[in-house]
């Protein structure tokens, strides 16, 4: 990404820490996030990133803070609570009052009034959700800051339109082309002089980059369901059972043979662990064989966990065909070294 010029939105030390070790420069670097830590804070004003999203009023005075302990001036964008809808699942709606993101329209008339001798606000951001397959909430979004604007006498240099920007899932998945998105979206900011707009289109880039290839420890046959119980669970993809998300999964190799309905599950022990609901598979299916679970891209290892005590599985990066390992298979050494005993035995 780096290479192809793209930079990086961040929430947290850690992913700055990331990017900066990816190479990025920290000039390439938004920081946001609706919880971040006054050391966190500090930690990218030191780095000197490109700037921040704030999404309450006291950041405001911790980067004021830390903008005259190291005689800066920080960039900063309002993150706004617009209280627009989207058609996506309610777990990744993000601009709802109900929601815990971004400042309400009052709060920010009253921020834009106050004077800040380091924190500079540039601009504005909003993020509507995830998973979005249509442009007019972002339109809407655009009108309501150009309506802000003008009311408040609020001029900007920057503007943060968020991501959200929907992949096909299944092949019945209606997404409007993302050449119409950046059409319209275009046209919606033509009477906005601007120096810089941003936007995160991660999902878009990664999403359909990436399976989970996954082995059959077992087929189970009842007269009300048949399960086939995999080696991958929801510690490694919990999309399916944290907001029932829809990912097509198939065997590794067709097999000529009558389909009929599994639910695809996990090893760990929970009833929502599972991959996928009533899947046609083979009848013939059996232990032994592979399936692999679509569009993991995104969302998929980065929100893995050791649930369970599971190792986390590797990552293997396919390109013109070569294969390479770019992360691992974790160890149960490398998962029990922080823990802290009197009495360590041997395993």
């Amino acid at each position: 990404m780096k290479e192809n010029g793209l930079g990086v939105d961040v929430v947290s030390e850690g992913e700055l820490k990331k990017a900066l070790l990816a190479g990025f420069s920290p000039s390439d670097i938004v920081f946001a996030g609706v919880g971040k830590r006054e050391e966190e804070i500090e930690y990218a004003i030191k780095k000197n990133i490109f700037c921040f999203n704030v999404e309450n009023e006291e950041e405001l005075d911790i980067i004021e803070k830390y903008g005259r302990k190291y005689n800066k001036k920080i960039n900063v964008n309002l993150r706004l609570n617009l209280n627009i809808d989207v058609d996506t699942h309610h777990y990744i709606k993000t601009s709802r009052m109900e929601n815990k993101f971004g400042i309400d329209i009052d709060t920010a008339k009253r921020i834009i009034k106050k004077e800040f001798k380091f924190a500079e606000i540039k601009g504005i951001h909003f993020h509507l959700g995830s998973q979005i397959k249509e442009v007019f909430p972002y339109i809407k979004a655009i009108e309501e800051i150009k309506k802000f604007c003008l009311e408040n006498k609020f001029n900007i240099d920057m503007l943060d339109i968020g991501g959200g920007f929907g992949i096909p899932y299944t092949y019945t998945d209606k997404i409007q082309p993302i050449e119409e998105f950046g059409k319209e979206i275009k046209s919606a900011l033509k009477n906005i002089k601007l120096k810089t707009i941003i936007l995160e289109p991660g999902r878009f880039i990664v999403g359909n980059s990436g399976v989970l290839i996954t082995k059959i420890l077992y087929v189970k046959n009842r007269k009300t369901k048949n399960f086939i119980i995999v080696d991958a669970g929801m510690n490694d993809l919990i999309r399916p059972s944290l907001y029932g998300s829809y990912h097509l999964i198939y065997p590794t190799i067709l097999k000529n043979s009558k389909q009929i309905k599994f639910d695809i599950v996990g090893p760990i022990c929970e009833t929502g662990d599972y991959l996928g609901k009533d899947r046609e598979m083979p009848e013939n299916i059996k232990t032994g064989d592979y399936i692999v679970v679509m569009s993991i891209g995104a969302y998929g290892f980065s929100m893995s966990s050791n649930y369970n005590t599971r190792l986390r599985i590797p990552e293997v990066l396919v390109k013109n065909n070569k294969i390479n390992i770019i992360r691992k298979r974790e160890t149960y050494s490398y998962l029990f070294k922080p823990e802290i005993s009197s009495k360590i035995g041997k395993i």
